[in-house]
């Protein structure tokens, strides 16, 4: 295919409105269509906050929002906020109801955009002029909206109860609930008032269910108006993506649509170009498009003959970054672009906990896991002035301004520049060949990974995997042992999964790795210090490699006399686990009362067994787990599932099972792309029946 006929697939500037280049967030979405679906019956529905970073993705997931309730026959009603929809209540109360009564007339309300009370509406709001018969114009606020205009007291209050009354007419006479759509929401934190006024007219009146977009500094503005919060509104956070398999979709599916086959330009075959896409971008969907735009524009204009990350392709990013913002009337990036390599590192060591620690605290955990190998704490002192001194690292008094909270408010740590200085600053690094990252971390999760970190490092502990990421400090080794005991248990009636639990599933797919040994040696610590308590659990990802645990040991003890240095305790252990056979683990999985936990045991499995075929070339460990997936949902709920469990039965012959799934897949499918990978794979199905058929009669 002549690539340079095509355009470039990857849409880093505008949110995703295509559900097929819609990839990741399940579990945001299983939010969204729950409180929808609620909605449809409950007399007051309950509204929904997605909050998140800029560049988050949150307008992408509004944009599926909107999908999933027109598919759920709601009338959805959009409204794109600006800055001056927060100047006066009039104003953005005009904005809400002419898109409300716009998009209902669209439907066919009212006689439709054709019709005479649409023509008389805008009669009134454009022109100010109020018909003397007003019975093709049944609403209250456009009058009102029409008299304040025409007598210029744009200040005019909004009557609460004749908003209702409106708005009620409207739902009526549409004949089912309403959505709205409020997307860039952090306009209305500068008006207090604009907050409790939605509030009070939304909160009373029936039918209607609002989904608003904001950065997180919204939530507390909306607390104080919406107090308790929990009772309007259903708060959803929208992050980076967690898993690489996310990232993955996130560069396949532009290609798919595009008609391009993925493989041909990407090498996805052995998944370090995705993991590295992943690291780079942070999981940021933003990120990961806009890298990926400029790696296709590369191989578009023959620059190179796959797309692959190399030093000018972060030049080229770095390049548009300072396109698309002036850099130059941003001193922080003067002060950052001046730094040297060994300062950036310091840079990265100092705000990975951007905002949520001391430097006591940074200086603590790099002492502990790197001796001084890396930094004195003095020489880490010396960059921390020279940061606060180059205004790149707020100082104690824009800290107190900005009100955080922390163990010491004179030491706390913050970048002083925006999101895009952090993108900007980043992707510099990466050019000098230094990774560094401003993730807010909380100590809990940077111990985590820096000592993950730190065992990934030593050739003896490389294989080392960890249990689950964080444990209440009441949940110790004998814990784990005791719930590994009740599972084993074939005669207790007792449901063990009936609570969702990370730990459950861990421990339930631990098992299964180890499913040919009698036991899992594991390596439990607690780490105590002055404002950190967390406990890690770590085994050997292979069960035929079990000395790393006991090198996991030997290394852990080494820190003790460090963590006691800085004021700590260090408490370490080892334990033998034994193994669960799997037909009894199955079985109280197959009958748990909690299906979502089921299912979601169900769609890991699946995506397992995508992995150790088409990574692993493993076919006999993909059977087990598809056969383990199938087995706790025979209906998977989407195409992709469907589609795979169906091609790997068929694979190995096993043509009822295959037949069941690709059949759902087509029955299933969303875009046309979908379908014609399900029909083709029923396609072989079919031919192989026929085949086997021909050899059975000669």
């Amino acid at each position: 295919m002549q690539l340079s006929n095509l355009h470039n697939p990857y849409d880093f500037a505008n949110p995703v409105s295509d559900p097929y280049l819609f990839v990741g967030r399940r579990d945001e979405m299983t939010e969204i269509t729950y409180y929808l679906d609620h909605a449809k019956t409950a007399p007051r529905p309950i509204n929904i906050a997605l909050l998140g970073p800029r560049a988050s993705g949150k307008t992408s997931l509004l944009n599926m929002a909107g999908v999933e309730a027109n598919k759920r026959d709601f009338c959805v009603v959009r409204i794109d906020l600006d800055e001056d929809d927060a100047k006066t209540q009039l104003g953005f109360f005009y904005k809400l109801f002419d898109n409300i009564l716009s998009t209902a007339c669209e439907t066919g309300a009212f006689g439709g955009k054709h019709g005479k009370t649409y023509d008389t509406y805008l009669d009134i709001m454009n022109a100010h002029s109020i018909p003397e018969d007003k019975t093709f114009c049944p609403f209250i606020f456009p009058v009102q909206y029409a008299k304040a205009m025409s007598s210029w007291n744009t200040s005019a209050p909004i009557s609460d109860h004749n908003y209702k009354v409106d708005l009620t007419k409207i739902r009526s006479e549409v004949n089912r609930p309403i959505v709205v759509l409020f997307d860039e929401g952090n306009v209305l934190a500068e008006s207090r008032v604009h907050l409790e006024k939605l509030r009070n007219i939304f909160m009373n009146t029936p039918g209607f269910l609002i989904i608003m977009t904001g950065t997180p500094d919204l939530f507390p503005v909306m607390d104080e108006v919406f107090s308790p919060i929990v009772r309007q509104f259903m708060k959803i956070d929208v992050g980076e993506f967690k898993d690489t398999e996310d990232t993955e979709n996130c560069i396949r599916r532009p290609l798919e649509k595009a008609g391009i086959r993925p493989d041909d330009i990407f090498d996805f075959e052995t998944y370090n170009d995705i993991r590295e896409i992943h690291e780079l971008s942070g999981g940021r969907p933003y990120e990961i498009q806009l890298i990926c735009h400029m790696l296709f524009r590369r191989v578009e204009s023959k620059q190179a003959v796959k797309m692959k990350l190399d030093l000018g392709v972060l030049e080229d990013v770095r390049k548009q970054l300072e396109i698309s913002r002036d850099i130059t009337v941003r001193p922080i990036l003067t002060s950052i672009r001046s730094l040297e390599k060994q300062q950036l590192s310091a840079l990265h060591t100092l705000c990975i906990c951007d905002g949520r620690a001391t430097f006591e605290q940074i200086w603590s955990i790099e002492y502990i896991l790197n001796d001084e190998k890396h930094w004195t704490k003095n020489a880490l002192e010396r960059e921390l002035k020279y940061f606060i001194d180059s205004g790149i690292i707020e100082g104690k008094e824009q800290i107190e301004k900005l009100g955080f909270q922390t163990h010491s408010v004179q030491d706390v740590i913050k970048f002083a520049g925006d999101d895009f200085d952090k993108i900007y600053t980043k992707y510099f690094a990466r050019e000098r060949k230094v990774p560094l990252s401003f993730q807010d971390l909380p100590l809990e999760v940077y111990w985590y990974f820096a000592l993950r970190s730190f065992l990934n490092k030593r050739k003896e502990t490389k294989g080392l995997d960890s249990l689950v990421e964080f444990f209440p400090l009441n949940i110790d080794i004998d814990t784990v042992d005791s719930i590994a005991i009740r599972m084993a248990s074939e005669d207790s009636g007792e449901d063990l999964f009936s609570e969702s639990s990370t730990l459950m599933s861990d421990i339930y797919f631990l098992m299964l790795t180890y499913r040919k040994k009698e036991t899992i040696p594991i390596v439990w610590l607690k780490i105590i210090l002055p404002w950190l308590k967390v406990q890690s659990w770590y085994y050997a990802e292979n069960p035929n490699d079990t000395e790393s645990v006991d090198d996991c040991l030997d290394i852990i003890q080494s820190l003790k006399e460090r963590v006691n240095e800085v004021g700590g305790k260090l408490v370490i252990e080892k334990k033998e686990l034994s193994v669960i056979p799997v037909d009894v683990l199955a079985q109280k999985i197959k009958i748990t009362g909690n299906e979502k936990f089921r299912d979601m045991i169900a769609t890991k499995h699946a995506v397992r067994m995508s992995e150790e075929y088409t990574r692993e070339r493993n076919v006999r460990e993909a059977l087990f787990h598809a056969n383990l997936s199938y087995r706790y949902n025979p209906a998977p709920e989407t195409n992709v599932i469907s589609n795979n469990l169906g091609y790997l039965f068929m694979a190995v012959r096993e043509l009822g099972k295959a037949q069941i799934l690709l059949e759902r897949a087509v029955n299933i499918c969303n875009t046309p792309m979908e379908c014609a990978l399900s029909y083709y794979n029923l396609g072989i199905l079919e031919a192989k029946r026929r085949l086997s058929k021909c050899v059975i009669q000669d």
